[in-house]
């Protein structure tokens, strides 16, 4: 019976995320050739130009956190709301550091290469919606220590389905790539409140 179980937990915390992350990949696929028939190659490029910007903050900002939480919270899961809290203020703390780094690269851009104001505005835009993004993590990085992966995962299907919702209408409205920054916002925010519940609901009340 004790290894049927694993067996089951096993397998629910591997098949599971992956039959799942398929499907989002197959969502955002079908949704990259939306956005790129509508944006055309510039726009396109420049949102890809705005995601490849703060994906160099989005790795400041995470800092090997995600990691450490899971692998800490699997060891000694009557630490797991320490970690969670300490974790959080952490990545709070990272971002508000990240915050004049961007503002830095924006004037070194400006002295070199001008970015098109709606690329900084998509760029600051996206760094806003890093804040709940990171503090999504932390609540993913402690489900994944106590070995419920399939929850967060299943969570991000919802998400995806709500960008994907989201982010075709601000298509269709003309809100162009910068209107698609806009929407990381509102997905970022639902996920992170979706997982709080979750986490409150099934694991413990940070």
């Amino acid at each position: 019976p004790e290894g049927d179980e694993t067996v089951q937990r096993v397998t629910k915390n591997t098949v599971a995320p992956i039959v799942i992350s398929l499907t989002n990949k197959v969502i955002d696929m079908a949704f990259a050739m939306l956005m790129l028939r509508i944006l055309g190659p510039s726009d396109a490029g420049q949102y890809y130009l705005a995601i490849v910007v703060i994906s160099w903050f989005d790795i400041f900002t995470n800092f090997g956190l995600n990691t450490l939480v899971t692998r800490e919270v699997a060891k000694d899961r009557e630490r797991a709301n320490r970690y969670l809290s300490n974790t959080i203020a952490l990545r709070v703390g990272l971002w508000g550091v990240a915050v004049p780094l961007l503002g830095l690269f924006f004037l070194l851009s400006y002295l070199t290469k001008p970015l098109e104001p709606a690329t900084i505005l998509a760029i600051s835009l996206f760094g806003v919606a890093l804040l709940p993004s990171n503090v999504a993590a932390s609540f993913t990085a402690v489900f994944n220590g106590y070995e419920r992966m399939e929850i967060p995962a299943s969570v991000t299907t919802v998400t995806t389905l709500l960008k994907v919702t989201l982010g075709t209408i601000a298509l269709v409205i003309g809100g162009g790539f910068v209107g698609l920054a806009a929407v990381s916002i509102i997905v970022n925010i639902a996920t992170m409140i979706v997982l709080y519940q979750l986490l409150r609901s099934t694991l413990f009340r940070p």
